[in-house]
């Protein structure tokens, strides 16, 4: 049985004629790299049926679910789907629904469970959540039909380079025989946290500093917690070509996997923990929370921003993506236009 909370988004079920193999494609990116990473998906799901010895005339499709306003998806999902010569049948699309579906491929069951959606929620902009919302929303890895646990390997770049210019040279002048803290806060499954840790080994290599460092992810669903402490990742074709030297120098790789090995998992601590509360063992050079802050009210981004720069270091750097002047007014906190940072003096 496969299960999987799909939000807002459609997806395509797979299985072998006789029921022997299935597999699911899920792609949650709302931007330019959908198309790309749905055809990477389908394409390593038919190489693992194909291993198996099933062509595509032997694999059963269909495309389930998806809102209204995902639309452009599914018919992005049908091309991707002909051109691999599968024939998908279109089960219970549109509508605004957040759905669960249970696949079954040994009997082809596909039996889908809907929660009737805000349609304002569907942009993050819009979800506008108060700290009393959070909790449930993103224990859930739903924020108002947003799926929030969305991430990937070295997803932003401006983090790097904030790290590689200023942070680490920051921890170096100021404090290098401290151990450098970071904290990846609402960190899905783990990517940014491994990532955060593989750049700033490299880095600190580079440089010959024996300083030592800690990077800290924390989310509030534990089902990811629990996937980010195993350390093993399915690694998307696009990410394994781009960053391949560093997941072959701290990991395992056997094909498009990676089971990443001691000398990185030792500067990695995962745990579940709620925004609303504040660290209270360790203070941060810089701290990420780049996933879940846009979905939050004005009044909601303040607490965390305090909360923040009260367990930062200074000079500290906090990455939040978007805050405006009202939020971060009167907290000591500087923007960092080049790098879409707030810089804590």
């Amino acid at each position: 049985m496969l299960a999987m909370d799909v939000g807002q988004n459609p997806v395509i079920l797979l299985r072998s004629t006789d029921g022997s193999l299935g597999g699911v494609i899920c792609v949650a990116d709302t931007g330019y790299h959908y198309t790309g990473l749905a055809k990477e998906q389908m394409s390593h799901v038919m190489e693992r049926f194909a291993a198996r010895g099933w062509s595509a005339e032997n694999v059963e499709c269909a495309i389930v679910g998806g809102a209204d306003s995902a639309k452009w998806k599914i018919a992005k999902l049908l091309n991707i789907t002909r051109t691999q010569g599968l024939s998908a049948k279109q089960i219970d699309i549109n509508g605004l629904f957040y759905r669960k579906i249970y696949f079954d491929p040994a009997d082809g069951a596909a039996d889908i469970y809907r929660e009737v959606a805000n349609p304002d929620h569907w942009n993050p902009a819009k979800a506008n959540l108060s700290l009393e919302d959070s909790s449930r929303a993103f224990s859930e890895g739903q924020a108002g039909g947003v799926v929030a646990n969305a991430t990937r390997f070295f997803r932003d770049k401006n983090i790097f380079a904030a790290l590689g210019d200023l942070v680490i040279p920051a921890h170096l002048e100021k404090t290098p025989r401290e151990t450098l803290h970071i904290w990846s806060s609402a960190c899905s499954n783990g990517a940014e946290t491994y990532s955060l840790a593989m750049f700033i080994h490299r880095r600190l290599e580079e440089l010959g500093s024996r300083t030592n460092f800690m990077v800290f992810g924390t989310d509030i669903n534990p089902h990811l917690v629990d996937a980010a402490k195993s350390g093993i990742y399915q690694l998307i074709r696009s990410d394994l070509t781009k960053w391949r030297p560093y997941f072959e120098r701290y990991g395992q790789l056997d094909g498009g996997n990676i089971v990443f090995g001691d000398e990185i998992r030792r500067h990695v601590s995962f745990r579940v923990f709620d925004l609303k509360n504040r660290p209270r063992k360790y203070r941060f050079r810089m701290i990420v929370c780049a996933n879940v802050f846009q979905y939050y009210s004005n009044e909601a981004r303040r607490f965390f921003l305090e909360n923040f720069t009260a367990v930062s270091q200074k000079p500290g750097y906090i990455f939040v993506g978007h805050a405006s002047d009202e939020t971060i007014n009167g907290l000591d906190l500087h923007r960092l236009s080049d790098y879409k940072m707030l810089l804590l003096k």
